[in-house]
């Protein structure tokens, strides 16, 4: 990565705040419903917050990587925490969750029409993968109707193994994260090996 300030770092920055934002919005689903009390406050207190504001003012100009890998473990560390700990009494608040995140994705919804190449690359700009420098996604094919691509490693459950917490929950959030960003478009997101995911253009059922 650049020594120097960039849009690299900017679309990095991005991808960061979207997986904190959707933190939020399960943790906004656990105090609308009574359950998680004080978590948040708790979550904030463990890990510290994501701070807001221009990325230029907040950056450490001397220790770019450093500092962006710092707000990566941040929010990765949020998010398996406050899935964890509100599953902990209640392994049923999962599909709550699972809710909860597929609203999220609706608000932040793909173009009604955008190709499967663009999907791809809009999720690319989106879904938090560690650091650039991880290379974690792999384009496997590519065609007009479909790409599949693989993840070179699991750059997520690290995060959750130290806390005791289960990635594959990672997994069905994504999922349904992903679920909700192309519900009113025509692709659809499918996984279809370990580690390997397709974007497809929708049969036409009529």
């Amino acid at each position: 990565m650049s020594a120097f300030l960039g849009p690299i770092h900017t679309w990095l920055y991005n991808k960061i705040k979207f997986q904190d934002a959707m933190t939020d919005a399960i943790l906004d689903y656990a105090e609308e419903n009574g359950c998680g009390k004080e978590l948040r406050a708790r979550t904030d207190s463990r890990y510290g917050v994501l701070e807001k504001g221009n990325l230029e003012d907040m950056i450490d100009i001397g220790n770019i990587h450093g500092w962006l890998q710092e707000k990566v473990s941040l929010v990765e560390n949020r998010l398996a925490y406050v899935v964890t700990e509100l599953m902990e009494p209640d392994q049923e608040r999962l599909s709550h969750i699972v809710h909860a995140v597929l609203e999220f994705g609706k608000r932040n919804s793909a173009d009604k029409n955008i190709t499967v190449r663009k999907g791809y690359d809009y999720l690319e700009s989106t879904l938090l993968n560690g650091m650039p420098c991880d290379r974690v996604n792999e384009l496997v094919q590519e065609t007009e109707d479909n790409l599949v691509w693989r993840q070179t490693q699991d750059i997520h459950g690290a995060y959750w193994t130290m806390i005791h917490g289960d990635v594959t929950h990672y997994d069905t959030l994504r999922e349904s994260l992903i679920k909700g960003m192309f519900e009113d478009s025509e692709l659809e997101f499918h996984q279809i090996e370990d580690q390997v995911y397709e974007l497809r253009r929708r049969l036409c059922t009529e």
